[in-house]
């Protein structure tokens, strides 16, 4: 007489990696399958958790195998798995959500891979397995935390995508075992009905410093700005919006630990736009100093009013056609009058054409340049090492307080308000870095590049990129220059000694080797131009 075979469920679980990897939903049915034939078992039902993490309890299809063991409405005896991990990787969660139940419901865990019974052995050998799938599932999950690090340092984004970004994956490696290629994922402003642009005016407008937060909600609706939800910004979205380093090109977050890095994404508003908000939501009023350029309006303080000598504004009112007019005008001065930026960029290209120096200046220039670059490059190697000497001792210092935090020496407020001051100063230490290190870069190319400014200032003014621009004014007009709207002409303030020379200078007949020597018997022509043109060039590369 055969005996009466005990009633068992089945419970299997997979992830999308498993699926992969060979643990297969099927291949866990047809294990569980053979393991209650060779025992003698009736598999009653088999509930299928797929995709889903077994580091909780909280999976709808265990849950529904709980609950049917509760009731006592069957004879079910006994739980088989794949192995123990099919049904947990932790062990806490299993004593609490799992094995409690089981054990008081006379329920036994069996495994097709693993010798676990209700034996002390068995009980041991499960206790162990549990160990091990949760050391495996520990490490697993710090491997992913580290490569997450590691990828968030490279500048790619991860997780949710900020209001006003889409998503762009960049390809990387080679394919994996499910002949998928690795990607990241990187920003680009969405420009859908013009929101990114929109999000932009919405955060340059808060950093001028006469709103309030409520009046930039409004703002925000006149501009047809509206929140990720489609209605108005409620008080604590402004303030994140404002607070998130993501619009000034950075990544800061837990997985860079509070540490600002550059993303490989183009941020909406400059990273000065970023801290001078960041001021003002603290309650201090920031330095007043204004940028020197913005794309909108590329002359905006290197033009000065020819009656007050400060630098013209520019505004964009809406004319009767509900069309914007950029213009640049003086708002201290009275009947200056105003002139569209259109116009505007047509006369400084005019005036550009008439300031070019002549050959025989820039030949002299390059000269000079070359010899004021290897002399101020090596003062910037000796500024580097005590700047990187000074970050690696904010890195100790970060470490010193967090071991402090762990060893309950210092309270986890504490800790924050050290390290957010320790990040402040890492900030500015690395902007005075990667300031040095650009001018470290300088090499023949560039200087080629600097000396073309000069020979041929319209054609290199045209071809400028935003940034570059802005170098650009610094070598033509480095004080910025007068300006008559009415009369619509350019004055000779603030024009750069080297343009300003260019008249008298003679044609140098010498070649650029002897330009290189300077003698008490020198000629106006070396010492009128030696001077400036390397004040111009340390300008421009901060040395």
């Amino acid at each position: 007489m055969h005996p009466e075979k005990i009633k068992v469920f089945g419970c299997k679980r997979v992830s999308t990696e498993e699926q992969v990897d060979g643990m297969s939903l099927k291949n866990q049915q047809i294990s569980i399958e053979k393991y209650c034939s060779d025992h003698n078992f009736e598999l009653v039902e088999t509930f299928c958790d797929e995709g889903i993490s077994a580091k909780t309890a909280k999976r709808p299809e265990l849950q529904k195998m709980l609950s049917l063991i509760q009731l006592k409405e069957n004879d079910v005896v006994g739980i088989v798995v794949y192995n123990i991990s099919r049904i947990s990787r932790d062990v806490e969660s299993y004593s609490r959500d799992i094995g409690y139940h089981l054990s008081a419901r006379g329920v036994a865990l069996y495994s097709t891979l693993e010798a676990i019974d209700s034996t002390p052995q068995g009980r041991l050998m499960k206790n162990i397995a549990l160990s091990m799938h949760q050391y495996d599932n520990d490490i697993k999950s710090q491997t992913t935390k580290d490569n997450m690090h590691l990828v968030a340092l490279e500048g790619w984004w991860q997780g949710k995508i900020p209001y006003g970004y889409v998503g762009e994956k960049i390809p990387i490696g080679v394919r994996g075992k499910d002949g998928k290629q690795k990607s990241r994922l990187r920003l680009i402003p969405d420009t859908r009905n013009d929101l990114s642009d929109k999000i932009r005016m919405f955060l340059e407008r808060f950093s001028r410093g006469d709103i309030t937060q409520t009046e930039l909600s409004e703002y925000a609706e006149s501009i047809g700005l509206k929140s990720a939800t489609g209605g108005k910004f409620a008080p604590q979205s402004i303030k994140n919006m404002l607070s998130y380093m993501v619009y000034a090109g950075f990544i800061c977050n837990e997985m860079t630990n509070k540490v600002p890095v550059r993303g490989n994404h183009e941020g909406l508003i400059s990273l000065e736009t970023y801290e001078r908000n960041q001021t003002l939501l603290k309650g201090r009023t920031p330095a007043t100093n204004t940028p020197r350029f913005t794309a909108d309006y590329p002359l905006k303080h290197s033009l000065l009013c020819v009656q007050c000598h400060e630098p013209l504004s520019g505004s964009a009112p809406t004319g009767g056609s509900g069309k914007r007019s950029p213009r640049y005008h003086c708002t201290r001065c009275r009947g200056v009058g105003s002139i569209g930026v259109e116009k505007m960029d047509r006369l400084f290209k005019e005036f550009l054409n008439e300031v070019t120096p002549t050959k025989g200046t820039v030949r002299l220039f390059k000269a000079i340049v070359r010899r004021t670059a290897s002399q101020r490059l090596e003062n910037v190697n000796k500024q580097l090492s005590p700047l990187r000497d000074q970050l690696s001792k904010i890195d100790d210092n970060m470490h010193i307080a967090l071991q402090r935090y762990l060893d309950d020496d210092i309270t986890k407020d504490e800790k924050e308000e050290y390290q957010n001051v320790l990040r402040t100063k890492r900030i500015n230490i690395e902007g005075k870095i990667a300031e040095l290190e650009d001018v470290q870069r300088l090499n023949e190319a560039t200087i080629d590049y600097v000396c073309n400014f000069i020979d041929t200032p319209l054609r290199m003014w045209l071809d400028a990129d935003i940034g570059t621009k802005i170098e650009f004014q610094r070598i033509v007009i480095p004080d910025g220059i007068e300006f008559d709207i009415k009369q619509e002409k350019f004055g000779t303030v603030g024009l750069s000694p080297l343009y300003r020379l260019k008249d008298i200078i003679k044609e140098p007949s010498t070649s650029d080797d002897s330009l290189m020597v300077t003698s008490r018997g020198s000629t106006l022509d070396d010492r009128a131009i030696l001077a400036p043109s390397s004040a111009i060039f340390c300008q421009i590369y901060k040395l």
